[in-house]
């Protein structure tokens, strides 16, 4: 098959399997891999901010690195990279025959699929030194937590996919903590109180050894040079100039180095990488018909609590959001939030995959918006039409509304 067969193929599958499923599914494979050069990340955010920061980190440390995540932005090859670099498609071929074959007719999910023809790109064919696995959802059962693995690492938990993790702080924790397996070392931020809890009983059960994030501030450095305030981490390390804003990337930025710290020996002579992380659609300003645009795919109300926090830091004098939430997520809390920013005007549009249709909306948020429209671009358009030169103008809601506009901005830059 090419490369768009094998994508649509892939598009088709349905349904996720059991770990014990998995289990055998990996065993099918046989691959060599050692769990001392495995990482696994998991959290309710900041998972790909953390998992980029580390492969970043492990590159320039002279490694070769694979990184597998999701979701992707424009294409899928962006979710298994090596090296920073993603896959190519004939390699992406490659690693769909490559798994088929083992498996036979064994089904699998997308993301099962993506999953196992990473391990095989990793450890059959680059044969990395390390791999970065951020999880796709919860922990437990997670095609990624099949893949042998020493060092885990777990960024901020709050709620998110409470339909499938629980409702619960608690029950979120258990299934994130599932990642967890006997003489692990964890790296982790501070915990509340009733999941440090938690954490001290696992590791006991597991003999496993957990490792807070070390200090770290963020600090902020204006110039007449620059539009948008500069966002620095300091930590023990030194102080870096980061491409992603606010206190919760410094925050994962200093678990990462937290974890490449402990995991490679020494992060002083590798910690200036930070300022090399690039990971797209977080807070991202691209050009849209001449003006900047951000976009900023924050999915949950955790997330968007980010978001508002970030955006005390910029000068504007009105704020424009397109959103589009996903049918699975708390839209209802999370629009409020953004009613409630003072100046701002909201403007409904769709997902481009896990579509909560315009019609599903509460009618008080719909009475709300400045605009409706399922078409993503003419919600762009109209808010880019209605902000000034002093405005702000960002798309946010999910990182599938953010993928789909990143593609018009193309057309544009």
């Amino acid at each position: 098959m090419n490369y768009e067969e094998t994508v649509e193929l892939l598009k088709n599958q349905t349904g996720f399997h059991d770990i014990e499923y998995l289990k055998s599914i990996l065993n099918m494979l046989d691959l060599k891999i050692d769990p001392e050069r495995v990482i696994i990340v998991a959290g309710t955010n900041g998972k790909g901010t953390t998992s980029a920061t580390l492969s970043t980190l492990l590159v320039e440390a002279r490694n070769n690195v694979g990184f597998f995540s999701s979701p992707h932005l424009k294409k899928v090859n962006e979710r298994i990279k090596f090296n920073n670099n993603d896959i190519s498609d004939d390699d992406f071929c490659e690693s769909f025959s490559w798994v088929k074959e083992k498996i036979g007719a064994a089904n699998l999910s997308p993301f099962e699929w993506l999953t196992f023809m990473a391990a095989y790109y990793f450890f059959e064919k680059k044969k990395v030194d390390y791999a970065v696995f951020e999880v796709g959802l919860g922990g437990t059962y997670d095609s990624t937590n099949v893949i042998p693995h020493k060092f885990c690492v777990i960024t901020k938990i709050a709620f998110d996919h409470q339909q499938i993790l629980g409702n619960s702080l608690i029950k979120i924790a258990k299934n994130k903590f599932g990642i967890i397996s006997e003489h692990n070392v964890v790296f982790h931020t501070a915990f509340d109180l009733e999941v440090e809890k938690l954490s001290e009983e696992y590791a006991s059960k597991y003999n496993a050894k957990f490792i807070k994030t070390c200090d770290f501030s963020m600090e902020l450095e204006r110039s007449q040079s620059n539009k948008y305030p500069q966002f620095f981490v300091m930590t023990r390390f030194g102080k870096f100039k980061m491409n992603l804003p606010g206190r919760r990337a410094a925050e994962n930025t200093a678990l990462a180095l937290t974890a490449f710290d402990y995991i490679f020996g020494s992060a002083d002579k590798c910690a200036h990488a930070i300022e090399k992380v690039n990971w797209p659609g977080r807070m991202q300003c691209v050009k849209y018909k001449g003006r900047d645009i951000f976009l900023s795919g924050d999915h949950n109300p955790n997330g968007v609590q980010s978001l508002l926090e970030i955006l005390q830091y910029y000068n504007y004098n009105k704020i424009h959001f397109v959103i589009g939430i996903c049918r699975t997520k708390e839209y209802t809390e999370m629009l409020k939030m953004f009613f409630d920013v003072p100046n701002a005007s909201v403007y409904l549009t769709e997902t481009a995959e896990k579509v909560l249709t315009i019609d599903e909306y509460d009618r008080e948020s719909l009475a709300k918006a400045k605009c409706v429209t399922a078409d993503q671009k003419e919600a762009l358009d109209t808010a880019v039409a209605n902000a000034s030169d002093d405005d702000l103008v960002i798309v946010t809601g999910s990182l599938y509304l953010v993928g789909k506009i990143l593609s018009f901005c193309d057309d544009f830059s």
